[in-house]
């Protein structure tokens, strides 16, 4: 590399990979870029392989499992199938791929494809984990609720749920306006209908059956540590990965407690976005279906006057051929 060509890199805007988790999943997701690209079917012949019902027909709603997409096991791996799918499309279209690509996360479950496209393990590996994962969630003795509480100050949050104390817990920290609770199904209900009277303008029931984030899912955790120690490798990654839960980069050796205290603490999105916007990250693309993510960085960039900031999603084809187009004129293009 050249003395112009290394300040033309290190003059290059940054970009971070963010990952969406349960609950972006719909029937068709993913449909059109699947049938353009009929080659990262094989993604979902595996995932089908290790759970052991074809992922293809529960998205595609071709016959009656299309009820099941919604369920842990299967909306879990669903989810990552596709995501890692789109990301391995992006990487292999890049004029230089991963040396694109500054940072990488994800939300929730989105941690999961964000560890594989950062390199910390294979397709298979991941597959296995997560559809393990998704097991041991949907079949928690501890079944719960979220919701998204939309428009509510976090001192009103706080001052309802005083009244829940160990029963419902701050799950998600999304944006300024959006913060999800999770506990059990009962005082979940109960404490949206107080937040709703105490100011909010909506809360709205995710499409979960568990309560993920919180102490309620302590044995959860405990038991995918089991797994973990048990039957995953990791290996060192080719691109910084960032913990949502941490808000901080996290190496091989740490990747172990991020996923256990992950179901456990709650997903803290605004700190870790506030701090790649202080980094000087530019340019965030969403791999996967729908575009909440996309939506949150937005409304955090714009609280915090950040500039140039430009946000990109892969839930359509079309809008994966934008990704290449932009990142063209951003000059997001790296020497091979």
């Amino acid at each position: 590399m050249n003395v112009k060509e290394r300040e033309n890199k290190d003059n290059m805007k940054k970009a971070a990979l963010i990952f969406p988790g349960q609950g972006s999943q719909y029937i068709n997701m993913g449909k059109d870029f699947l049938d353009s690209n009929e080659e990262y079917k094989k993604y979902f012949e595996i995932s089908s392989e290790i759970v052991g019902k074809d992922i293809l027909d529960i998205i595609y709603g071709s016959n009656a499992e299309n009820s099941l997409l919604d369920k842990t096991q299967f909306s879990q791996i669903s989810i990552y199938s596709l995501s890692c799918a789109i990301n391995d499309y992006i990487m292999s279209s890049l004029p230089a791929g991963k040396k694109c690509i500054d940072t990488v996360l994800g939300h929730s479950l989105g941690e999961y494809s964000g560890l594989y496209s950062s390199g910390f393990y294979d397709y298979r590996q991941g597959a296995k984990l997560v559809s393990h994962r998704g097991k041991l969630m949907g079949n928690s003795s501890r079944q719960g609720m979220m919701a998204a509480v939309i428009g509510s100050d976090l001192d009103a949050v706080y001052s309802v749920l005083k009244s829940y104390k160990d029963r419902v817990f701050i799950a998600n920290f999304n944006d300024y306006s959006q913060i999800v609770i999770s506990g059990y199904k009962s005082d979940v209900k109960k404490a949206a209908s107080e937040l709703k009277q105490n100011g909010a303008k909506k809360v709205i029931p995710l499409k979960v059956s568990i309560a993920s984030h919180c102490p309620l899912m302590r044995e959860v955790s405990e038991q995918l540590e089991k797994f973990i120690e048990d039957s995953v490798n990791f290996k060192d990654p080719a691109i910084k990965f960032f913990s949502t839960t941490n808000v901080s980069y996290a190496g091989k050796g740490d990747i172990k407690k991020v996923l256990v205290e992950q179901l456990v603490n709650p997903i803290r999105w605004i700190d870790s976005i506030e701090y790649l916007l202080r980094k000087n990250t530019k340019i965030f693309i969403e791999v996967g279906p729908g575009k909440v993510l996309s939506g949150l960085v937005k409304r955090i960039a714009n609280k915090n006057n950040a500039e140039n900031i430009k946000t990109l999603k892969t839930d359509r084809w079309e809008d994966i051929l934008k990704v290449k187009e932009v990142l063209a004129e951003e000059g997001i293009i790296y020497e091979t």
